[in-house]
């Protein structure tokens, strides 16, 4: 199958997304970046739906079988991950003379034990060394394709179903967090992990991708050879579909505050994909980028901004401004990680 090179293209611009809204522009443009920058984990999702199961597999054993060999994957790219993030953490509370015992005690309680199990988030994937939990991503999508793998059998009668009600769930539940803040499990619903788990954006998400890789592939059989004439006549429409995900997500920040996922978000990411059917542009090198390195500046930059971070506070390099950092790590990702291989 001829690869999508546009959504390379989108894949590092995704990454570098995921980079603002760890380290954040000052101000207003900071938020409306923010909100831009919500679009990039939807779409990663979305992404592994759309290529999971990209044949049409309507067998249960296939299903399985390809849901399997993707779990398989996952997990070694999660047990590596989590092991570089744990030895680095391990090393700097040596440095800093702190007790192994009790970080290891408050790392892995039965608490936070429950609020991985529940939100795929808490101090199991992150501590004070790298303050941002972005290995939730591995976790929900592992969730997202073991139910797939378990439910292989019911997948077709029940996926569209489940998107509709999964997301509406997710906004219902996005309205409380601003009119009506609830605690469910005695945790406030505005705690940024109540909502953003595998079951409100990681699996709606990855079944959208295989409701769209469905549609998509019933129009290949129906248009034929004149496919690609077909949807290009609509590219102005897709563009204007993403261009009005984006405004939305804006305007939705500066109406409502900070949401992890917001409807714009949803229009921006179909179509994104609507438009990758399109023949559209990729350039000539930042596909290439997405293409090798997109997965391991996204696994990694947290990582790039925790020592960045601890240098700046032990005083051996001055701390970047709000403007500069942004920049800075993403210049830093992509000098470390252009000339690793993929696999790591």
């Amino acid at each position: 199958m001829k690869e999508n090179k546009f959504l390379y293209l989108v894949n590092f611009i995704a990454c570098m997304l995921v980079i603002v809204i760890h380290t954040r522009f000052p101000g207003n443009f900071g938020t409306a970046m923010d909100a831009v920058s919500r679009i990039a984990v939807p779409y990663f999702f979305a992404l592994s739906g759309r290529f999971l199961l990209r044949d049409g597999d309507e067998d249960t054993d296939k299903i399985r079988e390809k849901s399997g060999r993707y779990i398989v994957k996952l997990l070694k790219i999660t047990g590596i991950v989590y092991a570089v993030y744990f030895v680095f953490s391990l090393l700097i509370h040596i440095y800093l003379g702190d007790s192994i015992k009790e970080w290891l005690v408050s790392k892995y309680s039965l608490k936070e034990a429950l609020w991985f199990v529940l939100f795929n988030s808490g101090t199991f994937v992150y501590d004070s060394v790298f303050t941002f939990d972005h290995m939730w991503f591995l976790f929900a999508l592992i969730y997202a394709i073991g139910l797939i793998y378990i439910f292989a059998g019911v997948l077709r009668k029940w996926y569209k179903w489940l998107i509709a009600g999964l997301l509406f769930m997710l906004y219902f539940g996005e309205a409380l967090q601003t009119y009506y803040p609830i605690r469910p499990f005695d945790i406030s619903i505005t705690t940024w992990y109540v909502m953003r788990n595998w079951l409100f954006v990681g699996l709606p998400f990855v079944l959208t991708g295989i409701l769209l890789s469905d549609i998509f592939r019933k129009k290949k059989q129906e248009y034929g050879d004149s496919y690609v004439e077909v949807m290009a006549k609509k590219k102005p429409v897709f563009i204007l579909m993403i261009a009005a995900g984006i405004a939305c997500s804006v305007a939705e920040t500066f109406i409502f505050g900070k949401k992890e996922v917001y409807i714009g978000s949803l229009i921006a990411v179909i179509g994104i994909f609507l438009l990758s059917e399109c023949e559209a542009g990729y350039g000539k090198f930042l596909y290439k980028i997405g293409k090798k390195s997109s997965d391991v500046i996204y696994y990694y930059h947290v990582l790039v901004i925790a020592v960045l971070d601890r240098l700046s506070y032990s005083g051996v390099i001055p701390y970047p401004s709000m403007w500069v950092k942004p920049v800075l790590v993403m210049i830093l990702c992509l000098m470390f990680f252009l000339c690793c291989p993929d696999s790591f």
